[in-house]
């Protein structure tokens, strides 16, 4: 075993004062990174909105209970595992854009006297095709084609 003098002991420690000082310049190096990464400005839209290989083709069958919101004008649905918000608008059409705000993800609503989508969280506003018309969102959202076939009553939603 061997021992240590005093001043081989006090060699390998670090008073109090210097301790915090160490603390506090590693905490503020770590918040001044999350920081400048979350004040960047810049958005980072979801490169995959519809989940699995990022490719959107999907039936909604509005004979079904649960697309009946689809059956009237001004109606709308999200479908949320395909991260997906469709609305039937007053002008008896269908359009179908990514149902997550491109500012912080909150789902969007259709405002069908506007024919338009608002996020209820910090009020961006998308037009009809996705295009931002009011921020804090400064990116779209991604815009789906529709296809209706009128005899199945059947609604195509797809890249």
């Amino acid at each position: 075993m061997e021992i240590q003098t005093k001043d081989e002991i006090q060699a390998k420690t670090i008073d109090r004062k210097d301790f915090m000082k160490q603390v506090g310049l590693g905490f503020g190096a770590i918040m001044l990174m999350n920081c400048l990464q979350s004040c960047d400005g810049g958005e980072i839209p979801d490169p995959n909105p519809g989940g699995g290989n990022g490719n959107i083709d999907f039936t909604i069958d509005l004979n079904q209970m649960a697309n009946s919101s689809l059956r009237t004008k001004g109606g709308f649905k999200v479908i949320s595992d395909q991260k997906v918000i469709v609305a039937r608008t007053l002008a008896d059409t269908f359009i179908a854009v990514s149902s997550a705000c491109t500012h912080q993800g909150t789902t969007v609503n259709y405002r069908p006297n506007s024919n338009d989508f608002l996020c209820p969280n910090h009020g961006s506003e998308f037009t009809a095709v996705g295009a931002v018309q009011k921020g804090p969102a400064t990116s779209p959202l991604t815009k789906f084609a529709t296809s209706f076939d009128e005899t199945a009553n059947t609604l195509r939603v797809f890249q």
